[in-house]
């Protein structure tokens, strides 16, 4: 009786492995074939984005910061997308030197005082000025859109809408049209 019970188990496991072989090769085979039915198999390729003109600001910012006991002087470029019109930019300054002082007013030094803090304030400043110069294309475009639309399509925050699109390595934005903020010089006291 020995022998006996010592040949069923090894028949069970012989039994067993085929099993758990073909269960393997058919639940394999048919995620495979779902996939690509599914399109999962292909990677979709987004527009290229290009780095394209650097224009200076010509005046240098000097501002108390958000304590008020301390100060930024700065001076900044942007880096726009490749056949972004630098041209446009002229009749728009105004409007990006006040969104980048309403920035740097609202920040910190000690929000500055590191790398990740600097990298973190190049990102706002380009999301803030993508925003403003979006909004005011669409106005010289004509286009109107309801409020609702509009605070909808504005009410996500500019670290929102870049985690969804991965950001170049080295760039502040993804999708421009502003993609670099440059700070040729910035000094706090």
């Amino acid at each position: 009786m020995s022998e006996q019970a010592k040949e069923a188990p090894e028949k069970k496991k012989k039994g067993k492995l085929p099993m758990i072989v073909i269960l393997a090769v058919v639940l394999g085979g048919g995620g495979f074939f779902g996939m690509k039915m599914r399109g999962g198999g292909e990677k979709k390729k987004e527009p290229e984005v290009k780095l394209g003109a650097v224009v200076e600001i010509k005046d240098e910012f000097l501002i108390n910061m958000a304590e008020r006991a301390s100060y930024v002087r700065a001076k900044i470029s942007l880096q726009f997308k490749e056949g972004f019109d630098a041209a446009k930019l002229e009749h728009e300054m105004a409007p990006i030197q006040d969104a980048i002082n309403m920035k740097l007013q609202s920040t910190s030094i000690r929000a500055v005082a590191t790398l990740d803090g600097m990298r973190k304030l190049k990102k706002d400043i380009a999301a803030d000025l993508n925003k403003l110069l979006e909004e005011s294309e669409e106005k010289k475009d004509g286009e109107k859109e309801k409020g609702k639309d509009k605070e909808k399509k504005h009410s996500d925050d500019g670290d929102e809408k870049e985690g969804k699109t991965k950001i170049p390595e080295g760039w502040d934005s993804a999708k421009g049209p502003v993609l670099k903020v440059l700070f040729i010089s910035f000094a706090t006291q």
